[in-house]
């Protein structure tokens, strides 16, 4: 096999990891990409006071040649890599784990695998790991009852993310992730087990953007979004998202697990000033 092939690593709120041709392109069209999100909101307003509009909306007059432009840089940012966040709590051997051999994608057997992990180094007493591995509320979560959750790495594409602590908080709060302490957190005994296993992590992996997903998939519009976010409220997509890949992660590929003794994880996630509800 071919050694593996590192790709130019962006990220999107620092555009001075964005592809040189990319930015150039952006600034060099920076008037039609702020003319465009103008004329979307005002036919946006339009639609809003005239229920008739709704059907058939005003043509943007932009539309067709900031088009082109997302077609044109799809095709630089689509050959690059993409930096994301993800937030968890993690025991000393499960850090070692991941960077000896990456990390692996949501599934049963591997919840099971950290149970009994946990277990062996006395992190779970014999009862909580009972509790845990019969829990009808993992189990379902595990077989997607409720959304789809299993086959995925989720991550925050967004640094800025990890300082609103409405959105990370719980991630960090309770080790084995929201299949697991979703739904446990209202049991006084499995939630403060939970509270007291590992510590609180940061894991900064680069991923593909051809092997990414979110909802929707338009990379290139919401970096555009951020390119102009000082210049149009509230830009559509927004640049703020969540993204995840359905493979597990090369060791190579996660470049840096944080914890929270680590100054970077102060700096980033602003912890010190959350209010004490988090």
């Amino acid at each position: 096999m071919g050694a593996f092939q590192v790709k130019f690593i962006v990220e999107l709120e620092k555009k001075n990891t964005w592809p040189t041709a990319f930015l150039k392109r952006a600034k060099q069209s920076k008037d039609l990409i702020i003319n465009y999100h103008k004329e979307e909101k005002r036919i946006d307003h339009l639609c809003e006071n005239d229920i008739g509009l709704r059907c058939r909306p005003p043509l943007n007059e932009y539309e067709h040649e900031y088009k082109i432009l997302i077609h044109e840089l799809d095709k630089i940012l689509n050959g690059c890599n993409i930096i994301g966040y993800h937030c968890t709590r993690l025991i000393s051997s499960e850090i070692i784990s991941i960077k000896r051999d990456g990390m692996k994608t949501l599934s049963p057997e591997l919840i099971q695998k950290r149970f009994i992990s946990a277990y062996k180094q006395e992190q779970l007493s014999k009862k909580d790991f009972e509790s845990l591995t019969n829990s009808p509320i993992v189990k379902k979560h595990l077989c997607n009852k409720y959304c789809t959750r299993t086959g995925m790495i989720w991550f925050c594409a967004n640094r800025s993310t990890l300082k609103k602590c409405n959105l990370v908080y719980r991630l960090f709060k309770y080790w084995g992730g929201e299949a697991v302490y979703n739904g446990h957190e209202n049991d006084p005994i499995i939630s403060n087990t939970l509270k007291s296993i590992g510590v609180p992590c940061i894991i900064k992996c680069s991923v593909p953007i051809s092997e990414v997903d979110k909802y929707p998939p338009d990379f290139c519009k919401r970096f555009l979004s951020y390119f102009i976010s000082n210049d149009i409220e509230y830009p559509e997509p927004p640049a703020s998202f969540d993204m995840y890949t359905e493979r597990d992660l090369k060791s190579i590929e996660v470049l840096e697990i944080i914890e929270k003794s680590n100054p970077v994880f102060r700096d980033l996630t602003d912890y010190m000033n959350w209010s004490e509800d988090y």
